[in-house]
């Protein structure tokens, strides 16, 4: 095999194509023969391989790499040997001999169990063709072929997985001479073969024993690939990071770095680019996304995968209640209005809806009753958290117009006046309330002047 070689990491990318060969298979030089197809190597280390594909013989016919078929040119008619070998179908140990060139052994219609039989079903396959920067492949080759419609050669094509029948060959000439006519043929391979470094080639060679053998039976030479080079028809491969749960903290949740965690790889682009929808750093509230991760070589191949994404919020908001609210209520009166303003609620998510347990009004602007009212603020935020704050709202009674002794202003003297008594008895200065004589101390004698009130209606 005379092969061309391609240094490869020397040839830029280019925005256009250029035809090229890219693998070549001419059998080397030289008179010989016999040399089995399984025994050949190429110049660069490289083996065919044959694979039974079907019932073959004992003495089944087989491939042979030798001269004793010649590769002629094209148009010209099959001659023994003359220092050009090719890949032949001949006959194997039998008693017609061994490597006859292209001419297969048949043995006899019904006499198999007399002599020796050649039932042979066996393909001739090449080594690897690397076409992973090709497009637009095509093999071409000279052949002969003979045979009968039950004694035939076919072309066959492997994608890296499977071999697929590629082409019934058609029988080429015979010349006058009764040797085959040497015939170029070229047939373009299936598109998987662009960008694909595992493409082969086989030639398959199938007769039976009906004795009616019609040489030539089959041979190739020259057989070359070739393709559009710098063409990439392949999108990078990419692998998405796993589905990924995210809790919120202090500014509730940014679009992390999905781009970065994302396995991409190309053929022929060492850097194809990453890019995610929506992007890094946008403002997620809680809920689950799909997030879109999206790669792409210098040729526009593209390619994409995504991920689930599930942002929780398990943050309570921050809730700051106002300090206690203190009203006065007017003499004689049972309670009084106060207006409470709405506490401080924050989130870091969203603003939170804040509720009372007084009034659904907010702000609260009612009437208290006269005493201490504890007000129950709670902020919810959507994710259902919740904080709570309170705020007391103390009513007072107006001092303004209430008779001496009705030391709480309710318009009447009675127990109540004389517990506030007591507990400021002995209370000194200005400020006692209880002190009804005037004299900056609460004493015996304002209990006496209390005990004469006593039982009194205010006013009076």
């Amino acid at each position: 095999m005379r092969v061309l070689c391609l240094l490869l990491l020397s040839i830029p990318y280019a925005s256009f194509s250029q035809n090229v060969q890219l693998w070549n298979e001419y059998f080397g030089l030289g008179c010989n023969s016999g040399n089995l197809l399984s025994d050949y190597m190429t110049p660069i280390g490289v083996t065919w391989t044959v694979t039974e594909t079907g019932y073959n013989a004992s003495t089944s016919n087989t491939w042979f790499v030798s001269a004793e078929e010649n590769g002629n040119a094209a148009g010209q008619c099959g001659t023994g040997c003359g220092g050009n070998p090719t890949l032949h179908i001949g006959a194997l140990n039998s008693f017609a001999g061994t490597d006859l060139g292209a001419a297969y052994y048949e043995g006899l219609d019904g006499f198999c169990d007399l002599i020796d039989c050649g039932a042979t079903d066996k393909r001739a396959e090449s080594p690897v063709i690397d076409c992973s920067i090709f497009a637009n492949v095509a093999i071409s080759f000279n052949y002969i072929e003979g045979g009968n419609a039950l004694d035939n050669a076919t072309l066959w094509y492997f994608d890296g997985s499977t071999w697929s029948l590629l082409v019934d060959l058609p029988k080429t000439p015979i010349c006058a001479n009764g040797q085959g006519q040497w015939t170029a043929y070229s047939v373009n391979l299936p598109t998987s073969s662009q960008n694909n470094a595992n493409v082969r080639i086989g030639f398959r060679w199938q007769n039976n024993d009906d004795g009616q053998a019609m040489d030539p039976s089959f041979a190739v030479d020259n057989i070359i690939a070739t393709g559009d080079l710098g063409v990439d028809a392949i999108g990078p491969t990419i692998v998405c990071p796993p589905d990924t749960t995210i809790y919120t903290e202090d500014y509730c949740y940014f679009l992390s770095d999905f781009e970065s965690l994302t396995e991409v790889a190309d053929n022929l682009d060492p850097y194809p680019y990453v890019m995610q929808l929506p992007e890094v750093e946008t403002f997620m509230v809680p809920g689950v996304y799909v997030i879109n991760l999206y790669t792409g070589d210098f040729s526009g191949n593209t390619n994409q995968c995504s991920l689930n994404l599930t942002v929780i919020d398990d943050d309570a908001p921050a809730l700051e209640c106002p300090s206690a609210i203190q009203v006065v209520a007017d003499y004689g009166a049972t309670s009084a209005m106060a207006e409470v303003p709405d506490p401080v609620a924050t989130d870091n998510c969203a603003p939170p809806a804040v509720t009372n347990d007084f009034t659904a009004i907010s702000p609260i602007n009612a009437a208290f009753p006269i005493g201490t009212t504890m007000v129950t603020f709670t902020a919810t935020d959507a994710s259902l958290n919740t904080a709570q704050c309170s705020v007391d709202v103390v009513v007072s009674v107006s001092l303004v117009n209430c008779c001496l002794g009705d030391l709480n202003c309710d318009g009447v003297i009675n127990v109540a006046d004389m517990l506030i008594l007591i507990s400021e008895f002995g209370c000194v200065g200005s400020a006692c309330s209880a002190d009804l004589n005037d004299d900056t101390l609460v004493g015996v004698s304002d209990l006496q002047l209390f005990n004469q009130l006593y039982g009194t209606t205010c006013p009076q």
